[in-house]
């Protein structure tokens, strides 16, 4: 048995001899050992602490000399340096690393910063398998590609923002060409596990690691063996082609166009979009189809009223609820949703991908733990509760195809520093990020759909341009400019730039109404407006934003985007203007595409309907849950049912002639044909009445 260049085997054949001794196949003779030394591994140590680094200062720019340092097995000096680091300084101190590896140590001119080292990849990993899409023949043959991060340290005295990412993004450079160099191939694929009990694998995020998943707490060696903590998997691509490479299909392929009206039905819908939940066990997964049934027929009912005042099943739905699993979290909840919402994408060419934010205010929990503060009045009293960043897809119709994501959280992030000052994987912004990345993630199903991420004003961050350039360029952005920002070649920033070119066209747009509010401390009262059509000015220019000043974005390039301007000159009294300022990587050259780019805007404010049917329909501000996590879990099935509702409704508007038989059972279309006559008598032509 040979490797890669030809050298025999020696390692894996002396394993595999014993695991077969083991087997009883036969006997070895006793591993030899020097004299009065035990077979047991002692590494190599210097047999002193590692000199602490001098002089680090506290941002990675401004490091002197950073390198890796790549450590042979002849370099006796720097394994026995790499060792003691790993020892004294790593959690896993001298657990042993397996298979082919590499180590490197992070230099500097102020000392040894951190150390890295990579082994072999896990044997099986459900989280990894999936997301790869191979079997077993395949991943036999192609796991030797994937080179597993075993150990990654930067120094508990080495107190330096970005350091951490910094190294990672090195090392993803250089571990390429080391590891052919040395083993006669390359990985394309790194995998890494991050202890959230812990750590949040901010850097990973930063460093353009993609979270997968979570690993089931079994370890290396599998059933059997002491359980480890669950643990976070990222996974850092080396080679874009990996899976064209592996012969693996293409997800496109291993999906089919699921219809709308398709998804609606009335007899088995809520066991169409929970049925195939990943939670761990079928019985938990027929228990959610269960309760979501059960919600579904009354949304805006507490689940006492739901259960009918069964004890029994009252007592089922709050033990499933707060039930502590690594896989129920509201990601598990929706994983079937989000599967059928793909499919439903695949039958459109061009689907809207929105995503918002919204409050929800549990002030009046007050034995509820978790929950973070949303806000304060004039008077200062603080409001405690969850935020709710989800993210919702539509046709261009505006029809909800349903939710891709939902993350509810409370604010955790340190707000001691100044926002401006930290990375945008410290701020809890990220979450715009992370939505586009699962949006990308969404494309590789849909190669034929062209998905456009809408934002409004909170999305305008200079940090998701920069990672659409760097990361996802089959996904197009459409965000509504909060920030005056400088341009490239230009006198003028980008608000003034755009307001100096003449009009371009004129066209009308629909503007949602505009809700009664109370008068504040510098904000004036607003009366309530019903919606209208605003008769608007165009004006639309290419552009070249410069990244802002401040230490975690000065670097960056600055990015080309297209801006439409949309002016309202005689707005309706007591009406705002209308004044929007797009940004877009969707090209711009004419009216046409000025108004398309306008209109599927538009569709942004069908999210924020979403949230009032939460809240108003299903009620979600009032679960009396007393967690954060099973109000999570509560929030995450009424999210699916407020997409059914929502869809529902609005299907009946835009296809007002499909069979009525598609969403109510035969007893409930009787009593409507029967009302028909009275509440609609207009609607009647003498045929089977639809929607």
């Amino acid at each position: 048995l040979r490797n890669a260049r030809g050298e025999l085997r020696r390692g894996g054949t002396l394993k595999a001899l014993r695991v077969l001794e083991e087997r009883g196949y036969w006997r070895l003779p006793e591993p030899r050992a020097a004299a009065g030394e035990s077979n047991r591994r002692r590494p190599r140590r210097l047999g002193r602490p590692v000199e602490p680094p001098d002089g680090v200062p506290s941002r990675a720019g401004q490091v002197r000399g950073l390198e890796l340092v790549e450590v042979r097995p002849e370099d006796d000096g720097l394994v026995r340096t790499w060792n003691e680091l790993m020892e004294t300084e790593h959690p896993l101190e001298d657990a042993r690393m397996v298979g082919r590896q590499l180590r490197y140590l992070v230099g500097s001119d102020h000392g040894w910063l951190g150390a890295v080292g990579f082994g072999s990849c896990a044997l099986r990993l459900a989280a990894r398998d999936e997301w790869i899409g191979w079997d077993g023949p395949m991943r036999r043959q192609f796991q030797d590609r994937v080179l597993g991060m075993r150990r990654f340290l930067i120094r508990p005295c080495v107190r330096c923002k970005n350091l951490a990412s910094r190294v990672l993004g090195m090392v993803a450079k250089r571990v390429g060409a080391d590891f052919k160099r040395r083993y006669g191939f390359e990985p394309w694929l790194l995998e890494s596990f991050v202890n959230t009990a812990e750590y949040e694998g901010t850097c990973y995020r930063a460093a353009n690691w993609l979270r997968i998943g979570e690993s089931t707490g079994r370890g290396r060696n599998g059933p059997g063996r002491p359980a480890v903590p669950r643990k976070d998997i990222y996974i850092r691509v080396l080679n874009r082609h990996w899976r064209r490479d592996m012969g693996i299909r293409p997800k496109s392929e291993r999906i089919t166009a699921l219809g709308l009206e398709e998804s609606l039905d009335n007899a088995g819908w809520v066991e169409a979009e929970f049925g195939t939940a990943e939670l761990g066990h079928k019985s938990a997964t027929a228990r959610l189809v269960h309760i979501a049934g059960a919600k579904a027929r009354a949304p805006s009912a507490p689940f006492t009223e739901c259960c009918n005042g069964n004890r029994h099943g009252l007592k089922a739905v709050y033990r499933f609820i707060n039930r502590k699993h690594g896989l129920m979290t509201p990601a598990g909840i929706l994983s079937g949703h989000r599967r059928r919402t793909i499919r439903r994408i695949s039958g459109y060419k061009t689907v809207l991908a929105v995503d918002d934010m919204t409050r929800l205010d549990f002030s009046n929990r007050l034995g509820c733990n978790g929950l973070g503060q949303i806000g304060s009045n004039q008077t200062g009293a603080v409001s405690s509760g969850l935020n709710m960043h989800s993210m919702l897809a539509f046709s261009e119709t505006g029809l909800p195809l349903g939710v891709l994501c939902t993350d509810i959280y409370a604010s955790h992030f340190n707000t001691g520093d100044k926002a401006h000052d930290r990375p945008i994987g410290e701020k809890e912004s990220v979450r715009w990020l992370n939505t586009f990345d699962e949006l990308a993630e969404v494309s590789e199903w849909v190669p034929g759909t062209r998905l456009i991420k809408i934002s409004d004003r909170e999305g305008d961050l200079f940090e998701l341009f920069d990672h659409r350039r760097r990361s996802a360029r089959n996904v197009d952005l459409l965000v509504r400019a909060c920030h005056d920002r400088r341009l490239e070649d230009e006198p003028l920033k980008l608000f003034a730039h755009m307001e100096s070119l003449p009009a371009m066209a004129a066209a009308t747009v629909s503007v949602p109404r505009q809700r009664e509010t109370r008068g504040k401390p510098g904000e004036p009262a607003r009366a309530a407006l019903p919606a209208r059509t605003a008769k608007i000015r165009l004006r639309w220019a290419r552009v070249k934003l410069r990244p802002p000043r401040k230490p975690s974005t000065r670097h960056m390039r600055p990015v080309d985007i297209w801006a439409i301007l949309l002016t309202e000159p005689d707005p309706p009294a007591g009406a705002k203007p209308v004044r929007w300022l797009l940004l877009t990587t969707v090209p711009v050259e004419s009216r046409r595409q000025a108004l398309r780019c306008t209109s599927w805007y538009n569709k942004r404010w069908r999210i924020e309907e979403w949230h009032r049917v939460l809240k108003s329909g299903c009620r979600i501000e009032a679960h009396q849950h007393q967690s954060a996590a099973a109000l999570a879990i509560a929030i995450a099935i009424d999210a699916v049912i407020g997409w059914y509702v929502m869809a529902l409704t609005l299907l009946g508007r835009e296809a007002p002639g499909l069979p009525c038989e598609l969403v109510f059972d035969p007893l409930e279309c009787s009593l409507l044909e029967e009302l028909q006559p009275l509440v609609a008598p207009d609607t009647m032509r003498g045929q089977k009445k639809g929607l």
